[in-house]
Protein backbone atom coordinates (compact mmCIF):
# COMPACT_ATOMS: atom_id res chain seq x y z
CA UNK A 1 0.00 0.00 0.00
CA UNK A 2 1.32 3.28 -1.04
CA UNK A 3 2.49 5.77 1.57
CA UNK A 4 -0.46 8.29 1.96
CA UNK A 5 1.79 12.13 1.48
CA UNK A 6 0.58 15.78 1.87
CA UNK A 7 -0.39 15.71 -1.64
CA UNK A 8 -3.09 13.06 -1.18
CA UNK A 9 -4.23 15.30 1.88
CA UNK A 10 -4.58 18.27 -0.04
CA UNK A 11 -6.89 16.27 -2.86
CA UNK A 12 -9.10 14.92 -0.37
CA UNK A 13 -9.31 18.08 1.27
CA UNK A 14 -9.53 20.24 -1.62
CA UNK A 15 -7.28 22.74 -0.60
CA UNK A 16 -3.13 23.16 -1.89
CA UNK A 17 -0.17 21.49 0.12
CA UNK A 18 0.98 24.70 1.38
CA UNK A 19 -2.55 24.57 3.62
CA UNK A 20 -1.90 21.47 4.42
CA UNK A 21 1.43 22.14 5.60
CA UNK A 22 0.31 25.39 7.34
CA UNK A 23 -1.96 23.34 9.35
CA UNK A 24 0.33 20.92 10.71
CA UNK A 25 3.13 23.67 11.68
CA UNK A 26 0.94 26.82 12.21
CA UNK A 27 -2.71 26.18 12.46
CA UNK A 28 -3.48 29.21 13.61
CA UNK A 29 -3.68 30.57 9.77
CA UNK A 30 -6.43 28.58 9.04
CA UNK A 31 -10.51 29.17 9.13
CA UNK A 32 -11.94 26.39 11.40
CA UNK A 33 -13.69 25.06 8.34
CA UNK A 34 -10.63 24.78 6.43
CA UNK A 35 -8.93 23.18 9.20
CA UNK A 36 -12.09 20.85 10.07
CA UNK A 37 -11.73 19.22 5.80
CA UNK A 38 -7.81 18.71 6.49
CA UNK A 39 -8.21 17.20 9.65
CA UNK A 40 -11.08 14.95 8.65
CA UNK A 41 -9.09 13.95 5.37
CA UNK A 42 -5.71 13.35 7.62
CA UNK A 43 -8.46 10.65 9.84
CA UNK A 44 -9.73 9.50 6.53
CA UNK A 45 -6.50 8.93 4.87
CA UNK A 46 -4.56 7.80 7.95
CA UNK A 47 -1.76 10.36 7.08
CA UNK A 48 1.09 10.30 9.38
CA UNK A 49 3.52 13.13 9.67
CA UNK A 50 7.20 12.78 9.17
CA UNK A 51 8.97 14.61 11.70
CA UNK A 52 11.94 13.29 10.89
CA UNK A 53 12.28 14.82 7.68
CA UNK A 54 10.50 18.13 8.76
CA UNK A 55 13.20 18.36 11.90
CA UNK A 56 16.18 17.61 9.63
CA UNK A 57 14.76 20.35 6.79
CA UNK A 58 14.80 22.82 9.96
CA UNK A 59 18.52 21.17 11.31
CA UNK A 60 16.92 20.75 14.96
CA UNK A 61 16.55 17.26 15.36
CA UNK A 62 14.75 15.78 19.13
CA UNK A 63 17.07 13.15 18.36
CA UNK A 64 20.23 11.73 20.39
CA UNK A 65 22.26 8.21 19.50
CA UNK A 66 23.59 6.10 21.81
CA UNK A 67 25.96 3.42 20.24
CA UNK A 68 27.07 1.00 23.36
CA UNK A 69 28.10 -2.61 23.20
CA UNK A 70 27.31 -5.16 25.63
CA UNK A 71 23.84 -4.22 26.26
CA UNK A 72 22.58 -7.24 28.20
CA UNK A 73 25.06 -5.68 31.06
CA UNK A 74 22.68 -3.91 33.18
CA UNK A 75 25.66 -1.52 34.21
CA UNK A 76 25.03 -0.38 30.52
CA UNK A 77 21.17 -0.23 30.67
CA UNK A 78 21.32 1.51 34.29
CA UNK A 79 23.72 4.15 31.86
CA UNK A 80 20.78 4.13 29.14
CA UNK A 81 18.58 4.50 31.55
CA UNK A 82 20.49 7.79 32.70
CA UNK A 83 21.11 8.69 29.43
CA UNK A 84 17.20 9.27 28.58
CA UNK A 85 16.49 10.69 31.78
CA UNK A 86 18.70 13.87 31.40
CA UNK A 87 18.04 14.07 27.79
CA UNK A 88 14.42 13.62 28.30
CA UNK A 89 14.75 17.30 30.71
CA UNK A 90 16.34 18.93 27.73
CA UNK A 91 13.19 17.77 25.62
CA UNK A 92 15.16 15.35 23.38
CA UNK A 93 15.29 11.80 22.44
CA UNK A 94 17.44 8.91 22.71
CA UNK A 95 17.81 6.00 20.03
CA UNK A 96 20.48 3.51 20.90
CA UNK A 97 22.50 0.87 18.53
CA UNK A 98 23.97 -2.29 20.19
CA UNK A 99 27.30 -2.80 18.13
CA UNK A 100 27.74 -5.88 19.70
CA UNK A 101 31.40 -5.97 20.37
CA UNK A 102 31.76 -5.87 16.39
CA UNK A 103 34.19 -2.72 15.41
CA UNK A 104 32.23 -2.63 11.79
CA UNK A 105 28.58 -3.07 13.21
CA UNK A 106 29.54 0.47 14.80
CA UNK A 107 30.84 2.58 12.46
CA UNK A 108 27.45 1.52 10.81
CA UNK A 109 25.91 2.75 13.80
CA UNK A 110 28.16 5.89 13.60
CA UNK A 111 27.31 6.80 9.73
CA UNK A 112 23.73 5.73 9.88
CA UNK A 113 22.99 8.05 13.15
CA UNK A 114 24.66 10.45 10.89
CA UNK A 115 22.84 10.40 8.09
CA UNK A 116 19.62 10.35 10.16
CA UNK A 117 20.25 13.68 11.01
CA UNK A 118 20.17 13.31 14.64
CA UNK A 119 21.10 15.84 16.94
CA UNK A 120 24.46 14.11 18.13
CA UNK A 121 25.82 10.93 19.31
CA UNK A 122 26.79 9.21 22.44
CA UNK A 123 28.95 6.28 22.08
CA UNK A 124 30.99 3.73 24.28
CA UNK A 125 33.38 2.70 21.60
CA UNK A 126 34.59 -0.77 20.71
CA UNK A 127 37.19 0.65 18.19
CA UNK A 128 39.36 3.52 17.15
CA UNK A 129 36.53 5.86 16.37
CA UNK A 130 38.07 9.42 17.22
CA UNK A 131 39.16 10.03 13.79
CA UNK A 132 35.85 9.35 12.40
CA UNK A 133 34.15 10.89 15.34
CA UNK A 134 36.04 14.52 14.49
CA UNK A 135 35.38 14.33 10.47
CA UNK A 136 31.34 14.11 11.83
CA UNK A 137 31.94 17.00 14.03
CA UNK A 138 33.22 18.96 11.08
CA UNK A 139 30.10 18.48 9.76
CA UNK A 140 27.93 19.13 11.82
CA UNK A 141 27.00 16.18 14.05
CA UNK A 142 28.90 16.77 17.71
CA UNK A 143 29.56 13.44 20.08
CA UNK A 144 30.73 12.54 23.68
CA UNK A 145 32.70 9.23 24.01
CA UNK A 146 32.04 7.47 27.05
CA UNK A 147 34.24 4.45 28.62
CA UNK A 148 37.61 6.19 28.03
CA UNK A 149 39.57 9.24 27.50
CA UNK A 150 39.35 10.60 24.25
CA UNK A 151 42.85 11.02 22.19
CA UNK A 152 42.29 14.62 21.57
CA UNK A 153 41.28 17.66 23.63
CA UNK A 154 38.22 18.53 21.28
CA UNK A 155 36.31 15.11 21.80
CA UNK A 156 34.43 15.38 24.73
CA UNK A 157 34.64 12.19 26.75
CA UNK A 158 33.11 11.00 30.16
CA UNK A 159 34.94 7.86 31.92
CA UNK A 160 36.21 5.89 35.14
CA UNK A 161 40.21 5.86 36.08
CA UNK A 162 39.83 2.04 35.35
CA UNK A 163 43.71 1.75 36.00
CA UNK A 164 42.98 2.89 39.55
CA UNK A 165 39.86 0.55 40.32
CA UNK A 166 42.21 -2.30 39.28
CA UNK A 167 44.73 -1.18 41.38
CA UNK A 168 42.25 -1.19 44.11
CA UNK A 169 41.67 -4.67 43.50
CA UNK A 170 44.39 -6.41 43.52
CA UNK A 171 45.41 -4.36 46.52
CA UNK A 172 42.57 -5.63 48.61
CA UNK A 173 43.29 -9.12 47.49
CA UNK A 174 46.94 -8.85 48.53
CA UNK A 175 45.51 -7.23 51.72
CA UNK A 176 43.92 -10.52 52.32
CA UNK A 177 47.07 -12.58 52.57
CA UNK A 178 46.69 -13.69 49.03
CA UNK A 179 49.94 -14.28 46.70
CA UNK A 180 48.54 -15.77 43.30
CA UNK A 181 46.14 -13.80 41.88
CA UNK A 182 44.36 -14.00 38.31
CA UNK A 183 43.09 -11.63 36.03
CA UNK A 184 39.87 -12.49 34.56
CA UNK A 185 38.44 -10.81 31.24
CA UNK A 186 39.06 -9.27 27.49
CA UNK A 187 39.66 -9.14 24.84
CA UNK A 188 42.68 -6.52 25.45
CA UNK A 189 42.14 -4.29 22.85
CA UNK A 190 39.05 -3.10 24.85
CA UNK A 191 41.04 -0.15 26.62
CA UNK A 192 38.54 -0.74 29.60
CA UNK A 193 39.84 -4.50 30.21
CA UNK A 194 43.54 -3.62 29.54
CA UNK A 195 43.59 -0.47 32.06
CA UNK A 196 41.89 -2.76 35.02
CA UNK A 197 44.77 -5.25 34.47
CA UNK A 198 47.79 -2.58 34.23
CA UNK A 199 46.36 -1.42 37.27
CA UNK A 200 46.18 -4.91 38.81
CA UNK A 201 49.31 -5.37 37.41
CA UNK A 202 51.13 -2.11 39.12
CA UNK A 203 49.35 -3.32 42.97
CA UNK A 204 51.06 -6.89 41.96
CA UNK A 205 54.46 -5.28 41.41
CA UNK A 206 54.31 -3.17 45.22
CA UNK A 207 54.05 -7.04 47.12
CA UNK A 208 56.75 -9.03 47.02
CA UNK A 209 56.50 -12.77 45.93
CA UNK A 210 53.27 -12.05 44.60
CA UNK A 211 51.95 -13.07 41.27
CA UNK A 212 49.37 -12.30 38.22
CA UNK A 213 48.49 -14.37 35.88
CA UNK A 214 46.18 -14.02 32.66
CA UNK A 215 42.66 -16.32 31.94
CA UNK A 216 41.64 -14.57 29.20
CA UNK A 217 38.19 -14.79 27.57
CA UNK A 218 36.08 -13.62 24.62
CA UNK A 219 33.59 -11.80 26.25
CA UNK A 220 32.63 -10.57 29.22
CA UNK A 221 28.90 -12.68 30.83
CA UNK A 222 28.07 -14.81 33.19
CA UNK A 223 28.18 -18.14 31.63
CA UNK A 224 31.83 -16.96 30.24
CA UNK A 225 32.74 -16.73 33.88
CA UNK A 226 31.38 -19.80 34.34
CA UNK A 227 33.19 -21.62 31.78
CA UNK A 228 36.63 -20.37 33.07
CA UNK A 229 35.52 -21.33 36.57
CA UNK A 230 35.03 -24.95 35.22
CA UNK A 231 38.78 -24.36 33.78
CA UNK A 232 39.89 -23.41 36.52
CA UNK A 233 39.28 -27.11 38.66
CA UNK A 234 40.84 -28.76 36.09
CA UNK A 235 44.13 -27.10 36.95
CA UNK A 236 46.42 -28.58 39.51
CA UNK A 237 45.69 -28.30 43.17
CA UNK A 238 48.27 -26.52 45.20
CA UNK A 239 49.44 -24.44 41.55
CA UNK A 240 45.97 -22.41 41.27
CA UNK A 241 45.52 -18.93 41.71
CA UNK A 242 44.21 -18.14 45.56
CA UNK A 243 42.39 -14.80 44.45
CA UNK A 244 40.22 -13.89 40.92
CA UNK A 245 40.08 -10.18 39.93
CA UNK A 246 37.50 -10.37 37.02
CA UNK A 247 37.27 -7.67 34.62
CA UNK A 248 33.19 -7.32 35.53
CA UNK A 249 30.62 -8.40 37.74
CA UNK A 250 29.02 -10.60 35.02
CA UNK A 251 32.48 -12.76 34.91
CA UNK A 252 33.12 -12.38 38.22
CA UNK A 253 29.55 -13.57 39.50
CA UNK A 254 29.52 -16.83 37.20
CA UNK A 255 33.03 -17.94 38.86
CA UNK A 256 31.74 -17.81 42.16
CA UNK A 257 28.30 -19.81 41.00
CA UNK A 258 30.77 -22.63 40.11
CA UNK A 259 32.84 -22.87 42.68
CA UNK A 260 29.80 -22.46 45.19
CA UNK A 261 28.20 -25.39 42.92
CA UNK A 262 30.49 -27.22 41.27
CA UNK A 263 33.61 -27.52 43.94
CA UNK A 264 34.44 -28.04 47.46
CA UNK A 265 36.51 -24.94 47.25
CA UNK A 266 35.70 -21.75 49.56
CA UNK A 267 34.79 -18.55 48.53
CA UNK A 268 36.86 -16.60 50.22
CA UNK A 269 38.90 -18.33 52.21
CA UNK A 270 40.08 -20.88 49.39
CA UNK A 271 39.28 -18.81 46.43
CA UNK A 272 38.74 -14.72 46.77
CA UNK A 273 36.94 -13.63 43.93
CA UNK A 274 36.17 -9.23 43.46
CA UNK A 275 34.57 -8.07 40.32
CA UNK A 276 33.82 -4.50 39.02
CA UNK A 277 31.15 -1.99 38.32
CA UNK A 278 29.13 -2.89 40.93
CA UNK A 279 25.80 -4.19 39.22
CA UNK A 280 22.24 -4.38 41.60
CA UNK A 281 22.64 -8.35 40.98
CA UNK A 282 26.28 -8.43 42.23
CA UNK A 283 25.13 -8.37 46.13
CA UNK A 284 21.84 -10.64 45.59
CA UNK A 285 23.87 -14.39 45.17
CA UNK A 286 24.68 -16.72 47.68
CA UNK A 287 27.59 -14.84 48.30
CA UNK A 288 27.94 -11.51 47.52
CA UNK A 289 30.61 -10.62 45.18
CA UNK A 290 33.06 -7.54 46.13
CA UNK A 291 33.88 -5.14 43.40
CA UNK A 292 34.80 -1.82 42.28
CA UNK A 293 31.89 0.61 41.96
CA UNK A 294 31.88 3.00 39.53
CA UNK A 295 29.08 6.11 38.83
CA UNK A 296 26.01 4.97 37.13
CA UNK A 297 23.27 7.45 36.74
CA UNK A 298 25.91 10.45 36.71
CA UNK A 299 28.04 9.20 34.36
CA UNK A 300 25.16 8.83 31.43
CA UNK A 301 23.96 11.75 32.98
CA UNK A 302 27.61 13.89 32.44
CA UNK A 303 27.79 12.33 29.26
CA UNK A 304 24.24 14.28 28.11
CA UNK A 305 25.38 17.63 29.56
CA UNK A 306 28.64 17.37 27.62
CA UNK A 307 26.43 17.13 24.28
CA UNK A 308 24.55 20.06 25.61
CA UNK A 309 27.37 22.13 26.22
CA UNK A 310 28.66 20.89 22.32
CA UNK A 311 25.44 21.86 21.29
CA UNK A 312 25.35 25.39 23.19
CA UNK A 313 22.33 24.11 24.84
CA UNK A 314 24.31 24.83 28.11
CA UNK A 315 27.26 26.25 29.53
CA UNK A 316 30.26 24.53 28.92
CA UNK A 317 31.46 22.10 31.42
CA UNK A 318 34.92 22.84 33.69
CA UNK A 319 36.49 19.98 31.60
CA UNK A 320 35.68 18.58 28.49
CA UNK A 321 36.81 15.07 29.55
CA UNK A 322 35.03 13.90 32.89
CA UNK A 323 37.03 11.24 34.58
CA UNK A 324 35.30 9.16 37.83
CA UNK A 325 37.04 7.81 40.75
CA UNK A 326 36.34 4.28 41.54
CA UNK A 327 35.48 2.98 45.10
CA UNK A 328 35.97 -0.76 46.61
CA UNK A 329 33.02 -2.57 47.48
CA UNK A 330 34.04 -5.22 50.19
CA UNK A 331 31.56 -8.24 50.12
CA UNK A 332 31.54 -11.98 51.06
CA UNK A 333 33.68 -13.24 48.21
CA UNK A 334 36.95 -11.70 49.14
CA UNK A 335 36.50 -11.32 53.00
CA UNK A 336 34.43 -13.84 55.27
CA UNK A 337 31.68 -11.79 56.91
CA UNK A 338 32.22 -11.53 60.73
Amino acid sequence: MPKVVIKDVAAEARVSPTTVSNYLNVPSKLSPEVSERIRNAIDKLGYVRNDAARQLRAGKSKVIGYVVFEVGNTYFSDVADAIERRAAEAGLFVVLGNNSGDVAREISYLELFEAQGVRGIIVAPVGKVDGLLDTMRKRGTPSVITGRVADHDSQPSVSVEDAEGGYLAATHLLSTGKRHLAFLGGPFELRQVSDRFLGASRAVEEHDGATLEIIPTSDRTISIGQAAALQYLQGEEGRRPDAIFAANDLLGMGFVDVLKRQSDLRVPEDVAVIGFDDMDVSRAGPIPLSTIRTPHQDFGRIAVELLLAELGEIAPLETNHVVFRPELVIRDSSVRPA
